[in-house]
């Protein structure tokens, strides 16, 4: 009987096996193998449109031709499958505790990725244990590298659960819009992401502005105070213009690429795409598992530092 048949106390004794068995083995996979290009969208507050970007890029990229997978990586605060009208029969946390495997898990949007959904209002998904989340880590990039696209919605902000993401992945998209505060959360993200030595392949894109030359100057302005104070040259990767009809997307739970296909929202989501495709793959090694468990346990600590120090 393999751990996806059990029943839950049984199923329980038999996880905690396996990761005792997996600490000792000492596993140090590397987090993406093959081809596969992993990439994380994150911000540093809520509120910017980054889950719009993470499905809207998904689909786009499928347009392409692209096989994409994408996994809502916001532990506690799962939208994905709001914003796709999708309802999940399994959710990421049946995987992690053992009622199903990823493939059970996966949903599959015709002309579009394949979506692992995550629980919304589940906090023992945000605070998971190193062993459990070593497991869950590896089977979870073994099965990304499937694909020629993994994207990883994080969840806003700075700490452990979206951070460890964004370290973990060799391309990195910082969402932000023409506000003081989200100027000033993108730029503590990427702080945080420097302070932990994984601020490599970091590109911005700046959302809900009215013209593109508005967007060049947000972006304008957090370049120059990363490159002041962390000595860091960032990439601007897009500018999505406002549009009301994403509200109206939302409400209807289409993604904009879908539902105003012709919209200058759509455009600049597939103009992102083409560079992406366009472009080749990072060449800077991701962290192996016992790097990413180590990374994990230092991170609250940095986000703690980083926002006494802000």
């Amino acid at each position: 009987m393999n751990r996806f048949e059990q029943n839950s106390t049984g199923d329980m004794q038999d996880q905690a096996a396996g990761l005792r068995a997996l600490a000792n083995r000492g596993v140090t996979r590397t987090v993406t193998a093959g081809t596969t290009r992993c990439i994380a969208i994150g911000s540093g507050k809520g509120g910017v449109g980054k889950t719009v970007v993470s499905v809207g890029l998904s689909l786009a990229l499928c347009e392409r031709g692209y096989k994409v997978l994408l996994f809502d990586g916001d532990m506690g605060l799962a939208n994905v499958d709001l914003q796709m009208g999708l309802v999940p029969e399994f959710t990421v946390q049946d995987v992690i505790f053992g009622h199903c495997p990823l493939e059970k898990a996966r949903l599959s949007v015709e002309g579009g990725p394949d979506v692992l959904v995550s629980a919304s209002g589940s906090p023992e998904l945000v605070d998971l244990s190193p062993a459990r989340r070593r497991l869950f880590i590896e089977d979870l990039f073994r099965f990304a590298s499937n694909y020629d696209f993994f994207l990883i919605d994080t969840g806003a902000g700075i700490g452990r659960g979206s951070t460890d993401f964004l370290a973990a992945c060799p391309e990195v998209l910082v969402v932000l819009t023409n506000e003081p505060t989200s100027l000033m959360d993108a730029y503590a993200l990427i702080k945080t992401l420097h302070l932990r030595g994984e601020a490599h392949g970091l590109g911005v894109i700046v959302n809900m502005v009215d013209t593109l030359e508005e967007g060049d100057r947000v972006f304008g302005r957090l370049n120059d105070i990363a490159r002041q104070f962390l000595g860091l040259t960032l990439s601007l990767e897009g500018v999505l213009v406002y549009d009301r009809r994403v509200s109206d997307a939302i409400r209807r739970q289409q993604s904009i690429v879908r539902y105003a296909g012709d919209g200058a929202v759509a455009h600049c989501l597939r103009d992102l795409a083409g560079r992406l495709g366009n472009r080749r793959r990072q060449q800077a090694r991701p962290p192996d598992l016992d790097q990413w468990i180590k990374q994990w346990e230092v991170s609250a600590f940095l986000s703690t530092k980083g926002a006494s120090e802000s």
